[in-house]
């Protein structure tokens, strides 16, 4: 408690900004898929390759800007990201050629799910040493929240407003929200963000450049593993409407069910940040898959509600410990100096995860195949890459978190 005492306004920004990031999510974008869909005439194959070509291209994109925010104020980042993303919201309400979709998807998905993910992580770990494992896990509650109360929000405003002009409620929040932000930002952590931060070296005791990250095998090792929870979580829950008429659910009571993800989301959170900062990161790397892998095996044979929340809350514990993993990896093995642009490849890549599940389910739905046998595959894929990061970790030399 102390430890948020002293540290809240930064706590409380890093937080609002993950909250923000929701706009930008797949689990919120895929709340308007059946309308999206049904407005312009889409296939589930059409709408996942839109979807996916804009989340590509936002991948890409997060490589050249990614490191923006070690040359400019951590405020300056956050302005143009969030109007922007409140202007793309507001695009949202009004489009109605074709053309224009992987356009905004383009740009929901750079501005939401990149940047608003990049740039308060990376804030994280330059700002703390050996406590950033506790303060990611505190400050990845706005998302948390989000995620647990936006969906039953937005899926009751569709039946009052329409599912367009719900779009404009985003904006309103994303535009009530910033002033916040740059209140508690107005007097930066030390060492803030742009500052060069020598309290914190990765491997063979230096600050590690791009190009040398991108030699090191042990980036290639950890960064396939990685996109297994984009890869998949972003699949799951874009065809979330699919998976609803295919069990024969009511969409209103499974969104309904969000909060138990959630719940166990944040508890997850919560405990790992301690077990990070208390253990290491490499100890807990290689279990961090299994949670998933169990739920969507849960998912994949999951015939009623109750079965439902269950496979909620394993993916809930690997999306709790994903979030904090992540953060808490790059720094330890590759230092703080860089660490912008280190980060915006492993935003980049997990970014480019989730244009990949998304354009791979949709031509496999479109192919007819059971999408339970979809996700029995999954599941078999996250065992596998959990065995492989076991054997990585057994390979990598153990590094401290200083500070």
């Amino acid at each position: 408690m102390s430890f948020f005492i002293q540290n809240a306004r930064w706590l409380v920004a890093t937080a609002l900004l993950y909250f923000c990031s929701c706009f930008g999510q797949t689990f919120f974008i895929s709340l308007f898929a059946g309308e999206i869909r049904q407005a312009f005439n889409l296939s589930h194959g059409d709408w996942g390759l839109i979807y996916s070509g804009g989340t590509l291209a936002s991948a890409i994109a997060m490589l050249f800007f990614g490191g923006y925010i070690d040359k400019y104020k951590i405020t300056l980042n956050i302005k143009v990201v969030i109007i922007s993303l409140s202007l793309l919201c507001l695009t949202m309400t009004f489009v109605n050629l074709i053309w224009c979709l992987p356009i905004i998807i383009f740009g929901l998905r750079f501005f939401g799910q990149g940047m608003l993910i990049h740039i308060p992580a990376v804030a994280i770990g330059k700002w703390y040493g050996k406590n950033k494992g506790k303060a990611l896990s505190l400050s990845i509650m706005g998302f948390s929240i989000g995620e647990a109360i936006f969906p039953v929000i937005f899926v009751f405003l569709f039946s009052i407003i329409g599912w367009r002009y719900s779009w404009i409620v985003g904006m309103l929040i994303l535009l009530m929200v910033l002033p916040i932000i740059l209140v508690l930002l107005s007097n930066e952590r030390s060492p803030n963000s742009k500052q060069e931060n020598q309290s914190q070296k990765g491997m063979k005791n230096k600050h590690w450049t791009r190009n040398e990250v991108l030699s090191d095998w042990l980036f290639w090792a950890i960064i396939i593993p990685f996109l297994i929870p984009p890869i998949f979580s972003t699949a799951f829950f874009f065809n979330m409407v699919h998976l609803t008429e295919v069990k024969n659910w009511s969409l209103i009571t499974f969104t309904s069910l969000f909060p138990f993800y959630t719940g166990m989301s944040i508890l997850t959170t919560l405990s790992s940040g301690w077990m990070l900062d208390k253990f290491g990161v490499e100890k807990i790397l290689p279990f961090y898959l299994l949670p998933m892998a169990l739920g969507l095996l849960i998912f994949s044979y999951s015939t009623s509600y109750l079965t439902a929340i269950l496979g909620f809350s394993f993916l809930g514990m690997t999306q709790g410990l994903a979030m904090t993993i992540g953060g808490t990896f790059w720094p330890n093995y590759y230092g703080t100096k860089n660490l912008g642009s280190v980060r915006s490849l492993s935003t980049s890549t997990m970014v480019f995860g989730t244009a990949i599940g998304p354009a791979v389910v949709g031509k496999l739905l479109d192919f007819n195949i059971n999408y339970d046998l979809i996700l029995l595959g999954m599941s078999i894929l996250g065992v596998i890459a959990s065995v492989s990061l076991a054997i990585t970790m057994a390979r990598t030399p153990k590094i401290s978190s200083q500070g």
